[in-house]
């Protein structure tokens, strides 16, 4: 059997290994990672989601390299209560729960014939062009609010793309899990490097806003206001972000192009609207929301470390630093142990640790018992995370990547988004310990609902009906395909030509 007739096999699992009769795919199948390195069109396609992914970690404005800065000036400058901040995140971040329709649009309206590369570098323009805004704008609520909900609408946008390549690619080669892996260690690397440098600048925007009501000379009052001012910086080195992405989408996505195709059009709605008679795809959808919308620590966690244990800006930098770098470890166990086991029993593994981190936070109460929940809720934080993208990624039929993973990964959004809004309130009204009890309580039941999902999704029931119309279909790795099928054809007779030799 060829390459080209092994690739086209469907399997029983939307991540797992097609049947293969070849010496070369027995290898790369024992060993995933291995199997991107050795083969160098994975390994560039690798690349190119881990830097998207390095540039989401950096601009993402709910936990990258801009939050705490903007939370500092949310807080000290603009005297907002937790849950008025709360309220400003989940404005900013209700981008990122509409994200279906982001798929919608790039899955049924080609630009130019292209369903991501136009839309990939449109994206990364706005983002660009919502950083310089925030750079040059003045610090005032409404200004702030509409060029980050911009930010965040770029990045989510992009976010959609990104994820559908990524799909289209990793599923009929079963790498969803190992991608999705090396994109989240990727962000959470950009996320740890940034935290410091953040912090810096938070804490001297902090000082100087400290002195605002101060009698000092004129000199002084220039330096402070320098100081003050530095938060913008901020919003300057994040426009690089975008600028990068945009060529290496430039050189790295080859994307067929393709003539509008009424048949194509009705081919994939047919497919998206049959999703919603599955009693499957509701329970995925239903639990991935009730699960994320628990009452979150993030805004009144920040609130706890400022007024309750008076840690300064910096100082939550190296704690945030502290979780980010264990949840680089946290996805690299998850990407070398759990990302090859089944769904529902690394959801519960990841459900018991969620709730043993959240419970940590009740040792919180200096700077040195900080340091030690900040590890240790780093270290499950991105294992609970990637069990959730993978069981959504898992249950995406073909065709229509795009619009239903960003539609699942939407309800987890929204559902992150909603829980910090409660989080806030429960927190500003009934105190720190009432949130993490609430919380736990909340996260407990939902792993009830493990018992109802299963491990094959609900792409497995519609591929099964699917007939083999997909080669009129556009897929990201078609080109991606070919690319392994010539080289591991090369690596073949290279093989048979040494044997013979021999």
């Amino acid at each position: 059997m060829s390459s080209i007739e092994m690739s086209s096999e469907r399997s029983k699992s939307i991540d797992e290994p097609t049947s293969t009769t070849t010496d070369s795919a027995r290898d790369y199948s024992t060993n995933k990672c291995m199997r991107i390195l050795c083969t160098r069109s994975l390994l560039c396609s690798a690349i190119y989601f881990a830097l998207a992914y390095f540039v989401q970690g950096i601009t993402d404005i709910a936990s990258g390299f801009v939050n705490l800065p903007l939370q500092t000036v949310l807080k000290d400058k603009l005297q907002l209560s937790p849950s008025q901040m709360g309220t400003f995140f989940f404005s900013c971040t209700i981008t990122w729960s509409i994200k279906p329709l982001y798929g919608i649009l790039s899955d049924f309206v080609p630009i130019c014939g292209y369903h991501r590369l136009v839309y990939l570098l449109i994206t990364t323009v706005l983002n660009l062009c919502a950083w310089i805004a925030l750079y040059f704008a003045p610090t005032e609520y409404n200004y702030l609010l509409i060029f980050c909900v911009l930010a965040a609408f770029s990045l989510a946008f992009n976010d959609v793309l990104i994820d559908a390549l990524m799909i289209s690619l990793g599923r009929p080669l079963a790498l969803i899990g190992t991608l999705q892996g090396i994109q989240q260690t990727s962000a959470k690397l950009a996320s740890t490097i940034s935290q410091i440098p953040a912090g810096i600048l938070a804490s001297s925007s902090s000082t100087a806003l400290q002195y605002n009501n101060q009698t000092i000379n004129n000199h002084t009052m220039k330096i402070l206001r320098n100081h003050q001012n530095s938060n913008k910086y901020i919003f300057l080195i994040a426009s690089l972000c975008p600028i990068i992405l945009f060529f290496a989408t430039l050189i790295a996505v080859r994307e067929r192009r393709r003539k509008f195709n009424k048949n194509n059009f009705v081919q994939t709605w047919s497919v998206l609207s049959r999703i919603f008679q599955y009693k499957r795809f509701w329970i995925i959808t239903i639990f991935l929301f009730v699960y994320s919308a628990s009452p979150q620590l993030k805004t009144a966690l920040f609130y706890y470390y400022r007024d309750i244990l008076q840690f300064d800006p910096f100082y939550v930098s190296i704690l945030n630093t502290i979780y980010n770098g264990c949840g680089i470890l946290s996805a690299l166990i998850y990407l070398s142990v759990f990302s090859h086991h089944p769904t529902k029993r690394v959801l519960r593994i990841a459900i018991v640790m969620r709730l043993f981190a959240i419970a940590s936070y009740l040792f919180a109460t200096d700077k040195i018992t900080s340091i030690f929940v900040a590890i240790f809720t780093g270290f499950c934080s991105e294992i609970t995370n990637l069990a959730l993208l993978h069981l959504a990624a898992k249950s995406c039929p073909r065709n229509i990547e795009g619009t239903l993973f960003a539609l699942f990964v939407s309800c987890i959004n929204f559902g992150v988004a909603t829980g910090d809004w409660l989080g806030s309130i429960i927190y500003e009204y009934l105190g720190f310990i009432a949130l993490i009890i609430i919380a736990i309580a909340w996260i407990g039941t939902t792993i009830l609902a493990t018992c109802h999902i299963g491990e094959h999704g609900i792409g497995s029931t519609l591929d099964d009906d699917d007939d083999d119309e997909s080669n009129d279909k556009y897929h990201y790795y078609d080109v991606v395909e070919k690319r392994i099928d010539t080289v591991e054809n090369e690596e073949l007779n290279d093989k048979d030509a040494n044997s013979s030799t021999t």
